[in-house]
């Protein structure tokens, strides 16, 4: 398996592991460190990303993960409950990062 696949699957299953602590900043209005590093690997993007390419990875992993639409495709349904805890995972990361960065 390709390594930086690997890292944004393990960075997915620290934002699972860690889901309670990860909805919420920090002291300063910011997400800790480790955990928006944890949200940039989650994405496959580094912190020098734009906006556009945060978008961009945040909706191809949503896509290639999206329950629905593994269901519509046949798969097994331990499938799509790995592609709603996945997706989840996602988007959590997706706000972090956008929270980081002054979005709303």
């Amino acid at each position: 398996m390709d390594e930086r696949l690997v890292s944004m699957i393990s960075a997915q299953a620290r934002f699972h592991a860690g889901a309670g602590g990860y909805s919420s900043a920090g002291r300063s209005g910011q997400p800790p460190r480790n955990q928006l590093a944890d949200a940039y690997q989650a994405l496959g993007i580094t912190s020098s990303a734009s906006d556009a390419e945060l978008k961009r990875a945040y909706r191809k992993l949503m896509s290639e993960n999206h329950p629905d639409k593994l269901m519509s495709k046949g798969v097994p349904d331990e499938m799509v409950k790995l592609a709603t805890e996945r997706s989840q995972e996602i988007s959590v990361a997706y706000q972090v990062i956008r929270e980081s960065r002054g979005f709303k």
